[in-house]
Parts: structure tokens; C-alpha cells; sequence
């Protein structure tokens, strides 16, 4: 102990404050000797430690150690009671000793005060350390721009730093009070673990289908991550009349803090404010049906579109009249529609990349019966499908593709009024789909003659540059009918 450390001796007997003093100035300590409580009060401010007497001034400033900052050496009678004696000591860096009838306590005085002003020191700079950490952590607290904040057990607030001004709200105005305060009235019965858990009482969730609770108590997986809710500002009262100003992205998680105990475990948590992202995921949302709207209707012109170009090649064709001239305009009519459909079936569909293959053919079956007199002249078109999605860059071409090979099946299978039945199909092996259509008549070499022949050629002409436009192999047979088969790939070739 450094001779500068002053010390304040406050003992009953005169004599034995004189041997007391003694032994501490031997120790180089300046010593500060009073007489009553007042100069005891006056020292406190200037001494670095104090030997005190249980019986000075009537165990007045024994039982007012606490309140003075200074640590002590309670000196008391052996006949001391022990539960007195541990009650005044409560102080960690404070000590007691007993007297002894030789006197020798005295020889112990010095070494107990540069004890008990150690251990004061040592708990200063440690209460220091943490007040630095705690100012630091607060402060890093204050500036977040998240709201964090702390429910004690019953969900009522116990910590909240300044974002929540944001709301309108200053923390000490919400501390006490339960987190519904902040929270819209609709969301709480889906938020509120007292609300929810009545709900899942027996029932086994795991973390994936556990509720999202605004005040949980849980860690882990389970700890509630992602739960957003409509956030309460303070001068919005009238719900039914005022719009939500802000939208919380709430995480949390059970803490067993020190001052919760016998309510359970508390609740720490962040709330990130994702009003502008809600805002701008509304924008994209309305500017993404706007854009669907407008494709569709893009979708939509482009059938109309073509069903012009088709009513106008039919006007052309009744102003001809060579039969094989005629034939020639009315393919193109049935080609122009057939695409025609596909869009018509984008715009009535739910996407706008797809066409539904089952749903298309047989449009596209019903198209050609009718345009060819079919079932008129009795030949039955069937179609099988599966449920599958066609790309617009598949389906466009294998539409081209289909309307050739029925038409070339309705002109040069069934001659003579024979009748019979053509099939279509679409089914997905893999990675590929395989479109097959087959007839039952007498086989395209046996129907086409002349002019007519030649025509068919050019059709699958076009049905083979079409096959390799998609990526796919052609395989034609004939016989008892006429087969044939167009395997290609799913996805578009790279």
C-alpha cells in the first residue's frame, strides 16, 4: 500500500484508535482519526479505507457501511454475534476481526485494509470492464436500425432499444407492457404462443411445421426465423380506418435470463422492418400481371391475327377454280388455323410459355374432323395424350406437323367413301416425347395418284423439315395404313 492511501480509523476507544493508527502509518498509510459520526461522514470522501468498530457511535456506522464507498475492517468483540458480524460484512471486499485480550488484533489491522482495498480495486476495474462492454453492447444496440427487444416470461416487455421510435413509440412508453401492443390485432391469434399453442396441444410438429410465435421460447431449429407480421405504430389506433404503415420480420429465441426467474423463460428477438421490400414485391407483383396481361393479349391479336389470314385464304379459294389451286389455298387455311389454336390456347391457359398438350390436340382433332367432314363421311379421329406441357417452340411446329400428316390421312387413306379411324398420340419417354399418327386406310402410296401425289410429297417435305427443326427423327411405314412416328426432345436442343 502506497504512503499516500488514506485511511480512516473510527474506534470507540481512544486508546486503542491511537495503537491502530500506529500500526497503519508503521505501513506508510496517512491515517484519519475520528471522534464522532459527523467527522466519519466528513472522511468518507477522502479515505481509501476504514477500520471501524462495531460499537462506534452506537454501531451507527457499522450498519451505514453500505452506503459509504469504501471498504472496511469491522473490528468486534469475541461475544460478536456471527449472523451481525456476516450481515455488516456483505460487502465481498470488506473483513472483520475479532479482539483479543493481548492485544495482538492490532499487528493484524494493516494487512486486512491493504486487503480489503485490493479486492476493491480489483471489483472496480472488473464493474469498470463490464460497464465499458455493457455501454458498448447498449450502444451498438441504440444504433441498429432492427428493433430488438426482450419479453420476461408473460410476453411483456422488459428491453427495447430506440428503432422502435420508428413506430412512434419511445421504449419506456412499451416497457411493462405485452408485445401485442405493437402488433396488428388480426395477427396476434396466429403470433401469440398463449393464443396458438391451444392449437397444437398433442400434436408432434418437428422445427419444418412448428408455429412461428412472436414471443418463442425455444432455440435451435425450432427458434422462430422468417415470421412476418403487421406492425401497430402508435398513433394508428382505428384499424378499420387507416392503412398498415410497416410489416416486421420477427427472429427470436428462449433465454434464461437471471431476472425472469419464476416467470419462466424470457424471449429475446430482432424485428426488421420490410415495409419498402413488401412495397416493392407489390409493385413487381402488379407489374408482373400487367406484363402477363399484355402477353396474353399479344397472344390473343396474334390468333385473331391468323384467323384473319385464314377467313381470307377461304374468300380466296371460292374465287378459284381449279381444283388442285383450290386444295393448295384450303391446306394453308388449315395450317394458319391449326397454329392459330396454340396461341388461343396460351391466352385461355395459365401460362404463357406452355400449351397443355392433351387439351391443344384435341382442339386441334376437333379443327381438322370438322374442316374435313369426318365424321360425315364416317371416319373417326381419336386422340391420346398424357397430361403434359408443350414448349410454344415445340408446339407451334408439331402443330404444323399434326394438321399435315390428319389432312394427308382424311385426302389419300379413305377413297371411294371407305371409312375408318385415324389416331393421334403424345406420350413423354424421358427426356422425349413420341407423337404417332396412323391411319388404317389403304396407305398413302395406294391413295395418291398424279397431282395429288405430288402434293403428299411436299407435305412430308415439310413434315421432315419441321422433325428437324424440333431436333427429332422421322419414321414413316406403310402398309395396311399408313404410320407415322416424330420422336424429339423435351427441352430445346442447346
Amino acid at each position: 500500500m502506497a504512503s499516500t492511501v488514506p485511511v480512516l480509523v473510527a474506534i470507540a476507544d481512544p486508546q486503542q484508535a491511537e495503537y491502530v493508527a500506529e500500526a497503519l502509518r508503521e505501513q506508510g498509510n496517512q491515517v484519519i482519526i475520528a471522534k464522532n459520526l459527523i467527522e466519519v461522514d466528513t472522511a468518507m470522501a477522502e479515505v481509501r479505507a476504514a477500520v471501524v468498530d462495531t460499537d462506534f457511535s452506537g454501531g451507527a456506522v457499522a450498519d451505514w457501511l453500505s452506503l459509504w464507498p469504501v471498504p472496511a475492517v469491522l473490528v468486534a468483540d469475541p461475544d460478536c454475534d456471527p449472523s451481525k458480524l456476516a450481515k455488516l460484512c456483505a460487502d465481498e471486499s470488506s473483513a472483520f476481526i475479532l479482539r483479543d485480550a493481548h492485544g495482538r488484533w492490532i499487528d493484524f489491522i494493516p494487512q486486512l485494509a491493504r486487503k480489503a482495498i485490493a479486492v476493491r480495486e480489483s471489483i472496480d476495474r472488473q464493474n469498470s470492464t463490464i460497464i465499458r462492454a455493457e455501454s458498448s453492447y447498449m450502444n451498438l444496440l441504440r444504433v441498429m436500425p432492427d428493433i430488438v427487444y426482450v419479453l420476461d416470461g408473460d410476453g411483456y416487455f422488459a428491453y427495447l432499444n430506440d428503432t422502435i421510435s420508428e413506430l412512434g413509440w419511445k421504449p419506456s412508453e412499451l416497457l411493462g407492457k405485452h408485445f401485442a401492443e405493437i402488433v396488428h390485432p388480426d395477427d396476434l391469434p396466429e403470433v401469440g404462443r398463449s393464443l396458438v399453442l391451444n392449437r397444437f396441444q398433442g400434436v408432434s410438429t418437428g422445427p419444418s411445421q412448428a408455429p412461428k410465435l412472436f414471443d418463442e421460447r425455444r432455440s435451435g431449429e425450432r427458434m422462430t426465423r422468417g415470421l412476418v407480421v403487421r406492425l401497430r405504430h402508435k398513433n394508428l389506433d382505428e384499424w378499420a380506418h387507416t392503412k398498415v404503415d410497416a410489416w416486421g420480420e420477427v427472429a427470436s429465441l428462449g433465454v434464461n435470463l437471471p431476472e425472469f426467474q419464476g416467470k419462466g423463460l424470457g424471449t429475446v428477438g430482432i424485428i426488421r422492418d420490410i415495409s419498402e421490400r413488401r412495397m416493392a414485391e407489390k409493385k413487381l407483383k402488379s407489374e408482373l400481371e400487367a406484363k402477363n396481361v399484355l402477353i396474353k393479349e399479344i397472344h390473343h391479336r396474334v390468333k385473331n391475327n391468323l384467323q384473319v389470314v385464314s377467313s381470307i385464304l377461304s374468300l380466296e379459294s371460292s374465287c378459284v377454280s381449279d381444283e388442285d389451286a383450290r386444295t393448295v389455298f384450303t391446306d394453308c387455311q388449315t395450317q394458319v388455323h391449326s397454329m392459330s389454336l396454340v396461341h388461343e390456347q396460351i391466352y385461355r391457359g395459365s401460362s404463357l410459355e406452355e400449351v397443355d398438350a392433351a387439351a391443344y390436340l384435341t382442339r386441334l382433332a376437333e379443327y381438322l374432323d370438322s374442316v374435313h367432314e369426318g365424321s360425315f363421311k364416317g371416319i373417326e379421329l381419336k386422340v391420346r395424350a398424357e397430361a403434359s406441357n408443350l414448349a410454344l417452340d415445340k408446339a407451334i411446329p408439331l402443330s404444323i406437323v399434326v394438321t399435315e400428316l390428319v389432312s394427308n390421312a382424311y385426302k389419300y387413306a379413305y377413297p371411294d367413301g371407305r371409312t375408318g379411324t385415324i389416331r393421334i398420340s403424345l406420350e413423354r419417354e424421358g427426356a422425349y416425347y413420341e407423337l404417332l399418327v396412323e391411319d388404317d386406310g389403304l396407305g398413302h402410296e395406294a391413295g395418291a395418284k398424279g397431282g395429288a401425289k405430288a402434293r403428299e410429297g411436299l407435305g412430308l417435305e415439310l413434315v421432315a423439315a419441321l422433325a428437324q427443326q424440333l431436333g427429332g427423327s422421322l419414321k414413316r411405314t406403310s402398309g395396311e395404313g399408313t404410320r407415322v412416328s416424330l420422336r424429339f426432345p423435351c427441352a430445346a436442343s442447346a
